[in-house]
């Protein structure tokens, strides 16, 4: 998840930089939101996206056999 202050979007070229590097291994959730499959590739996307000018933070989902 990433923020930057004082504006609605990422700088220029973000999103083709994210499609560049990780191609199918970053999946769109919402505008400043993705998913991936290993931690190793959240730490790579965050560290891209600091490297934007962007405020990062790194969540992990885990799923519960017992709900849903």
């Amino acid at each position: 998840m990433w923020d930057k202050p004082g504006t609605n979007s990422a700088p220029g070229g973000f999103y083709n930089k994210i499609r560049e590097k990780f191609g199918d291994e970053v999946r769109f959730i919402q505008r400043s939101v993705y998913g991936t499959g290993t931690f190793i590739t959240a730490e790579s996307l965050a560290e891209l996206a600091k490297n934007c000018g962007l405020n990062v933070l790194v969540f992990r989902v885990v799923e519960h056999p017992n709900i849903g």
